[in-house]
């Protein structure tokens, strides 16, 4: 078992105790307590992963987009496809993108959830969150999708939905589901509508998430340079991809007490640039690992630690390499099995200010657990244990997953019905969303030659007067 902060704790024999869904003893031998026994023999006993990046909804187009940069793909899903999801197509996104979630061992996951196109939109996406069972941060998205007739006509309106899902699905903080907003990109509305939406989450008392300095277009601006000076950097903001960020901006999102999120998959492949998770580090920013989107990568979080982590240090020791070789190559590796293994597990949970409640395992937390095996040929023999889990180990090995106590994956399987009724779900919505695709030119639209130059003006004009704060 790891017990305790996955940066220093050691792997274990221990029993665990868990009542009302929390651990609430864990003792060397715990045999004479009356109460259910889960053997554990050949499995490791782990937090479950904390997912700090994730759009749900888009489990309607799986696989679609492996071949696309950022320009397809804000031009084909952003600008076209998100308008075209009904209230249904989107519980089933949520439904099968949460189940999707607790097979890969992610017990928590923030859903950036910008297809809030009508109140029924809202709802829906809500509604398939909850029935699936795992643990979120549910972000209401201020982003408009384009629509031929939208439902909210103005920017109010999405305020005023917010404030009603608010009262109506979030009363208290204390769900297994709590809310958040996701801002509208920087500089794609005036910046006084992006205050708005920062003044709406403050008066909600929710968390914020953001895409920040993931787009490079130009003229070039900074996203939290300008957040800074408009005094609207807060503790507890998630600011993901950030890869354009400068080491002074990092600075600046440590000392507010924001965190960052890297998405490796979708970074590295649509043109975001560098993931800034080891620079984050290094400046002391709270970095979590995010799977972005389903439509294009699988939400499998090994892959993603892996790909980040091997990222990272051939990045970091590329230039030493070609400037002396291997002799100037120091050690350790930059980046550490350990080091990458917290961010999948408790600086995740710390960034989603979740800390106190999931990310370890500790007595008073949820009991959130991923059971993975070792006694199968492919991971022995184990020399270290968090190596092993990171390097060797994948989803086939996941024999277990809880959620506040509750068995929600077994034998590394769903349950059959539940299974069952995900996959109808999920292949009712793509149908649906397929035949209207269709009506509109099909799954790959031609991105308009210099979309985004314009979209860089856009983005420039917007936030050309951004107002400094009074004690700057």
């Amino acid at each position: 078992m790891l017990a305790g902060d996955p940066l220093t704790a050691h792997v274990r024999a221990a029993d665990l105790l868990i009542e009302d869904g929390r651990v609430t003893a864990i003792e060397s031998d715990l045999a004479g307590v009356d109460a259910e026994i889960i053997d554990a023999t050949g499995r490791w006993v782990l937090p479950g992963f904390v997912d700090t990046h994730r759009h749900l909804w888009q489990t309607t187009m799986r696989g679609l987009t492996a071949n696309w940069n950022l320009k397809d793909y804000f031009w084909c899903i952003r600008s076209h496809f998100a308008g075209l999801h009904d209230p249904d197509d989107v519980y089933g996104g949520q439904y099968a993108g949460g189940l999707d979630a607790l097979v890969n061992g992610v017990t928590t996951t923030i859903d950036h959830s910008h297809i809030t196109n009508s109140p029924d939109h809202s709802d829906a996406a809500v509604r398939g969150l909850l029935d699936s069972g795992v643990r979120a941060l549910w972000c209401y998205g201020f982003y408009p999708s384009p629509q031929a007739d939208p439902v909210f006509t103005t920017p109010q309106h999405r305020l005023d939905d917010a404030r009603r899902v608010r009262s109506t699905f979030f009363p208290t903080d204390d769900g297994l589901v709590r809310m958040g907003v996701a801002l509208t990109e920087l500089g794609m509305q005036p910046f006084t509508e992006t205050q708005r939406e920062l003044q709406t989450a403050e008066d909600l008392a929710v968390p914020v998430t953001m895409h920040t300095n993931c787009v490079w277009t130009r003229p070039e601006f900074h996203d939290v340079e300008l957040y800074h000076r408009a005094g609207l950097l807060r503790a507890g903001q998630i600011h993901s991809h950030a890869n354009r960020c400068s080491d002074h901006e990092l600075a600046l999102l440590r000392d507010a007490g924001c965190a960052v999120s890297s998405t490796p998959d979708t970074e590295l492949q649509m043109g975001c640039g560098r993931p800034v998770f080891r620079r984050a580090l290094a400046t002391g920013v709270t970095a979590g690992i995010g799977i972005d989107i389903v439509s294009n990568n699988s939400g499998d979080m090994f892959t993603a630690m892996r790909v980040l982590m091997q990222h990272e240090r051939g990045d970091a020791l590329q230039p030493t390499l070609e400037e002396s070789g291997l002799t100037a190559v120091a050690e350790p590796l930059p980046v550490t099995t350990r080091q990458i293994l917290h961010a999948a597990t408790l600086a995740g949970a710390r960034a989603l200010g979740l800390e106190s409640v999931c990310g370890s395992i500790d007595v008073g937390k949820s009991a959130d657990l991923l059971l993975l095996r070792h006694d199968r040929l492919h991971m022995r023999p184990v020399i270290d244990d968090i190596d092993s889990i990171v390097l060797q180990a994948t989803t086939r090995d996941i024999d277990r997953v809880l959620v506040a106590g509750r068995t929600v994956v077994q034998d590394g399987r769903l349950p059959a019905a539940v299974e069952r009724r995900g996959v109808a779900a999920i292949e009712a919505a793509h149908s649906r969303l397929a035949e209207r695709v269709a009506a509109v030119g099909g799954w790959k639209l031609a991105v308009p030659q210099g979309l985004m130059d314009q979209l860089g003006v856009t983005f420039h004009d917007n936030v050309a007067n951004t107002p400094a704060q009074a004690n700057s």
